[in-house]
């Protein structure tokens, strides 16, 4: 499986900035971007707002940081899941349970997603990588569905892009419906999901 991601920098340099991009990750989704200030996620981290301003030119620059740093988390995480995959239903597999194993990553970057969506503070860094993701997610389904039809393992019928959207809406919907209802079993949830899946599909195999 190609890698969907992108190597991440060296150096304490490079973990201090991700320290940062957590604690901010953590208050920004928790506080919304708007009442949280630098000061705030500096007490977070346990820095000072000069080590803050260091790294980041303003909140507007750590906002897009941090968005960018946890797609890119989450797309690093399915590429180690499906490292040397060849089973067609196993990467779908991985990425499906890739949103339950980092739901709570995933469900804090979809808050801020929607807050920068209906902000003023457009960046076309934020913009790539939010689509790189949501790319990301549309050439794992369909290109997993296509060639499974080409083995012969999964029937046609359904159009893979539009199979690869429903994937999709079904994935953001479980991991916000999960920050609502904390007892909400999304594991379960995504379980009956690929079972559909695997029915729409006419697959009757394992996914080992």
């Amino acid at each position: 499986m190609r890698r969907v991601g992108r190597p991440k920098q060296e150096g304490i340099s490079r973990d201090t900035a991700e320290a940062l991009k957590k604690s901010a990750l953590d208050l920004m989704s928790r506080s919304g971007y708007r009442t949280v200030t630098i000061k705030d996620i500096g007490r977070e981290a346990g820095l000072t707002t000069a080590m803050i301003y260091y790294h980041f030119h303003d909140k507007d620059d750590l906002l897009h940081a941090t968005i960018e740093y946890a797609i890119e988390t989450a797309l690093e995480y399915y590429t180690n899941t499906s490292r040397d995959v060849k089973n067609p239903a196993k990467l779908i597999h991985e990425w499906l349970h890739m949103h339950v194993a980092l739901q709570p990553e995933i469900g804090k970057v979809l808050k801020l997603i929607l807050e920068y969506r209906n902000s003023e503070s457009q960046n076309d860094r934020v913009d790539k990588i939010i689509e790189r993701f949501y790319g990301s997610e549309r050439t794992v389904i369909t290109e997993s569905i296509m060639r499974g039809r080409a083995l012969g393992i999964f029937r046609d019928g359904h159009d893979p892009a539009a199979l690869s959207d429903l994937v999709s809406t079904f994935l953001d919907g479980a991991v916000m419906r999960k920050r609502v209802f904390s007892d909400y079993d999304i594991a379960a949830s995504v379980g009956v999901f690929e079972q559909m899946l695997w029915s729409t599909l006419g697959y009757s195999g394992s996914i080992d």
